[in-house]
């Protein structure tokens, strides 16, 4: 659906990044050699920003819909697939679903917030040797903050409340520094650095948005979960069914391979 600039609660806006050639020749160089001594900042942030690229121009081209005004809602599996695809064969990467990280004490749920988003492990080169640098990858975040889900709790037809995760995120009442931060890096660039911090911000959004009536006493005991029960439900390796695979990407004539990467599995 079209809106609005004013009808999502925050500037939401998606920065275009055309990755150069010379950037793209110079660190896909890196990988089919072998990048053993790890990528720099650079070289991934060139690689972050051509998959979204890429994924935004597949999801206008092949699929029809307006990325600058458009809120993308639906197209969640496709753009996992699409902005993972590329990559997924050189480095770690996870297709993940928000339903993944429900609890059997979620006695409130009324209908579980589904959305599918991935993320991505770089080697990363630092001065004491070769680290993993993990990001989370969502293309189309911004189904989730339209102004009229977001600002009041708004009451379905069966009485219950209905907030989209945009509302514990930025609506006024509830925001803090950090959410807006994390909810404006992923409307605007497609992609942030998956701290812990940031991991758990992302998911308590969705968790919370999926609960039947507000539990203060529930809300209380999610907020003292570790960080360990958000890591480990991070999935471990490609689900064996997918909203949307390679083969069908390929049917509508999206790109799903970078240029200049070997077709050869350098996985970390």
């Amino acid at each position: 659906m079209l809106f609005k600039k004013d009808e999502f609660i925050i500037e939401s806006k998606p920065i275009r990044t055309k990755v150069d050639d010379d950037s793209l020749i110079q660190v896909t160089e890196h990988i089919n050699n072998g990048c053993e001594d790890g990528l720099n900042e650079s070289e991934i942030q060139t690689l972050l920003d051509w998959t979204v690229e890429n994924t935004r121009q597949n999801i206008e081209k092949y699929i029809g819909r307006d990325i600058t005004n458009d809120d993308l809602m639906g197209l969640c599996g496709f753009a996992q697939t699409s902005s993972l695809e590329p990559l997924e064969n050189y480095f770690k990467v996870t297709y993940n679903s928000t339903t993944d990280f429900n609890t059997p004490e979620m006695i409130y749920v009324l209908n579980d917030l589904r959305h599918a988003f991935g993320t991505i492990t770089f080697p990363l080169k630092t001065k004491n040797g070769v680290v993993d640098k993990q990001y989370l990858v969502d293309v189309t975040f911004r189904q989730f903050f339209h102004r009229i889900m977001c600002e009041n709790p708004t009451y379905s037809l069966t009485g219950t409340y209905v907030m989209d995760p945009g509302f514990f995120l930025c609506n006024r009442m509830r925001k803090t520094k950090e959410s807006v931060e994390l909810a404006t890096q992923i409307l605007k660039k497609g992609y942030i650095e998956l701290t812990d911090e940031n991991l758990k911000m992302y998911i308590d959004s969705f968790i919370y948005s999926s609960i039947y009536r507000i539990s203060q006493d529930y809300l209380h005991e999610m907020r003292k979960l570790d960080i360990d029960f958000y890591r480990k439900r991070l999935r471990k390796s490609k689900p064996a069914e997918q909203e949307f695979d390679e083969g069908q990407l390929l049917r509508y004539g999206c790109i799903t391979k970078m240029p200049y990467l070997e077709n050869r599995i350098k996985k970390r």
